[in-house]
């Protein structure tokens, strides 16, 4: 027989002969049911609940049957590689108990108040015995979900040997067939035959980082290829991607759903996760070794509804800026950033993918849980006009997964030579690239040598460890910094440009004259983050093409490039179809229009500027403005030589200025009701930079005015904390 964790439960002294010792208690909305087990433990045990005593299961209601790499922690066994690790849960007293070797463990999330004998025997087996594998009394429980919310639980800190602080969670889920029967505060995470399934994820800090004084930091998720793990997303592993957050923490996933069966022999076969980090089918059993999915069934994106719910956890519990929020994915992990970003554009700030995953997949472990590409089954998604989206048009670019118009600013990364059987390079993917350009999304598109793992580093984008082998634009730190609620520039039709590189037709290989070997699609583009203008009347971004970085490669090989660019995301400037807009490019160093034109918003609303020429900075940055002349006068889109960010701000104000000569500058915040406060500033000759704090004002809009030798400049503010 095949068990999985025998190799594990060797260093345990003792052999024991049934589930024995059960008992149970009620804390933060679950009932943490613990048994001493036989080791090695049983396939699966079943977990039976009844409010009065019982003697067989048949009294009784079926409420888990765990596997035996569940109710022991085997995803801690094979990611630690600790024999000796077990569960820490916590007490009603508020303590925390760590389980003995040989210790199992099942979470039942409670819906309702009352009280409940558990008992664990293993599957198959019928009788109950009191004093062995039943609780001696009835456990109390609560339903109380704004006072006694469930939560994740820590199980391990560690600090690497990069010198990152690391934390490891465990959560147990909530399954039940009804998907939209869950707590106000736990959605339901899976369906019956997975109830109290157990997830980890971990926690990497960053070197740095700075909560002083309330301030709240970035957080980036991140999702492993598949037959991967957690623990090699961490802050020092993967290092050809640069996975060190510089500003705030990373938060590494792991695929938690095993694909454990019990064969008609009887053995246990154990193969990693194959939800692709989105769900599975419904009617799922993972207790039948031949169970496929079939048509007439659904995919629940339980996966990502657990997701979603961790990572809502670390912004009440973290010093977390939920505007801050990434997304980063390897192989099958950047399939499940993309569809998450799809799904929530609005909660995440920017998607970086690895070896893309826009396609579906199909192997026999993924059959079983999401179905064939044959079969499509429909998913619980729904597209931008409430279609519903089937399982071969979830993970591509181009197909919306929910009915916001645009996307967080998507950063991709394939390889000529990637040849997997599940995230190939090919005419399909090519095709998606070609669509998703000329759509204005903005995706940025970067291809080269690589093939689907790197065992060698000598490819365009990736040569070697170091930052100088490498493009900054794949680190985790470059992702800290965009915003989900800044809007972004973007830029598309890279295509139509003669001077950019082409990947070809989807070929597999290089040096077969099927484009070009490496290149990228906006990837040499880059705009000013601080001094963005998005306004009911206006929009403004200062834009380039990359002249100075540490990598020669991130350069680009041309000083100017033609490109469109739609504005993505804008929170404040959406002008409704139809109106007409006047735009202009300006050079930033002088003032000069470059070029200017009048465009109007599609039905969707989007804006779009057409045949922009972005030049390198080392030769000139240029200032992009759109703007309704009914609302905006073009004295007001003079060069900002008074700039505030960020915008909107929770707590300090970068105020900048610029003057030729020394000067006293008046401020005056001023709120809608009429109040206001002033103070000063002495400016210097040159460039002025000055900080001021927000916290002291209630949320809302103010108007924040400057008067020096130029007169009076003002600026609308929005103050969040």
């Amino acid at each position: 027989m095949k068990h999985f964790l025998t190799l594990f439960f060797c260093f345990f002294v003792g052999i024991l002969t049934a589930q024995t010792n059960v008992r149970a208690w009620y804390a933060q909305g679950q009932v943490w049911i613990i048994w001493n087990s036989s080791v090695p433990g049983p396939h699966t045990v079943s977990v039976y609940k009844k409010a009065t005593a019982f003697t067989q299961t048949t009294q009784a209601n079926l409420i888990g049957q765990p596997f035996q790499y569940e109710y022991f922690p085997g995803t801690y066994y094979q990611q630690t590689l600790d024999p000796t690790f077990t569960y820490r849960i916590p007490k009603p007293d508020g303590s925390t108990y760590q389980l003995l070797p040989g210790e199992g463990l099942f979470v039942e999330t409670v819906m309702n108040t009352g009280a409940a004998f558990y008992a664990v025997v293993t599957t198959g087996q019928t009788t109950v015995t009191p004093g062995v594998n039943i609780t001696a009394n009835a456990v109390n429980f609560q339903y109380n979900p704004v006072s006694q919310p469930v939560n994740c639980h820590l199980q391990r800190a560690e600090t690497l040997v990069s010198g990152h602080k690391t934390y490891w969670f465990s959560m147990w889920v909530l399954g039940r067939q009804d998907e939209n029967a869950g707590r106000p505060d736990f959605p339901v995470l899976a369906n019956a035959a997975k109830n109290g399934m157990p997830a980890m994820f971990i926690i990497s800090q960053s070197l740095n980082l700075d909560t002083v004084g309330g301030n709240k930091v970035p957080m980036t998720h991140l999702f492993h290829g598949g037959g991967g793990t957690a623990n090699q997303m961490m802050a020092n592993r993967f290092p050809q991607f640069n996975l060190e957050p510089e500003q705030g923490i990373s938060v590494s996933h792991n695929d938690d759903f095993p694909v454990n069966t019990i064969t008609e022999e009887g053995d246990s076969v154990f193969t990693a996760g194959r939800s692709l980090w989105l769900g599975w089918t419904k009617r799922h059993n993972p207790f039948n070794f031949g169970f496929a999915a079939m048509p007439g069934d659904t995919i629940i994106n339980y996966t990502q509804r657990r997701i979603m719910w961790i990572n809502d956890w670390l912004i009440r519990h973290f010093p977390i800026d939920s505007n801050r929020v990434a997304l980063m994915g390897y192989s099958m992990g950047s399939g499940g950033a993309t569809v998450l970003a799809k799904t929530w554009p609005n909660k995440f700030s920017t998607a970086c993918l690895f070896n893309a995953g826009f396609r579906g997949a199909e192997d026999p472990a993924s059959i079983r849980i999401v179905g064939s590409m044959a079969q499509n089954l429909p998913t619980t998604l729904t597209g931008y006009q409430g279609q519903t989206i089937g399982m071969n048009e979830v993970f591509s670019v181009n197909v919306r997964c929910s009915a916001n118009r645009d996307l967080p600013l998507m950063r991709t990364w394939v390889g000529k030579n990637d040849d997997n059987d599940r995230m190939h390079w090919g005419p399909d993917l090519a095709a998606q690239f070609r669509l998703a350009d000329s759509l204005g999304q903005g995706i940025q598109i970067h291809w080269d040598e690589r093939s689907h793992t790197y065992p060698v580093l000598n490819f365009h984008w990736i040569q070697g460890e170091n930052p100088d082998e490498q493009t900054y634009r794949d680190d985790l730190s470059f992702q800290e910094n965009f915003r989900s609620n800044q809007s972004y520039p973007g830029f598309f039709n890279h295509r139509l440009e003669p001077l950019n590189n082409d990947f070809g037709s989807g070929m597999i290989g290089i040096n077969n004259g099927d484009g070009d070997n490496w290149g990228c699609w906006g990837g040499y583009h880059n705009w000013d983050l601080n001094t963005m203008v998005d306004e009911p009347g206006r929009w403004e971004v200062s834009a380039w093409l990359t002249a100075d970085a540490v990598f020669a490669n991130d350069i680009s090989p041309n000083s100017a490039l033609l490109t469109y660019m739609s504005i993505r995301k804008p929170q404040e400037f959406k002008p409704v179809a139809g109106t007409m807009l006047e735009w202009r490019v300006r050079d930033l160093a002088n003032d000069q229009i470059i070029q200017a034109g009048q465009t109007t918003p599609d039905a969707a609303g989007v804006v779009t500027v057409p045949n922009i020429f972005v030049t390198r900075e080392n030769f000139r940055k240029i200032r992009i403005q759109v703007y309704d002349p009914a609302l905006v006068g073009t004295s007001e889109l003079a060069n900002p030589k008074f700039q505030i960010f960020p915008n909107p701000v929770s707590s300090n104000l970068q105020i900048r200025y610029h003057t030729e000569r020394p000067e006293s500058i008046l401020f005056r915040v001023s709120r809608v009701d009429g109040s206001s406060e002033s103070f000063s500033f002495e400016a210097h000759a040159g460039e002025n930079q000055w900080e001021l704090n927000t916290q002291q004002y209630p949320n809302g809009w103010y108007i924040l005015s400057m008067r020096g030798n130029a007169g009076v400049r003002t600026q609308k503010l929005l103050i969040q904390h």
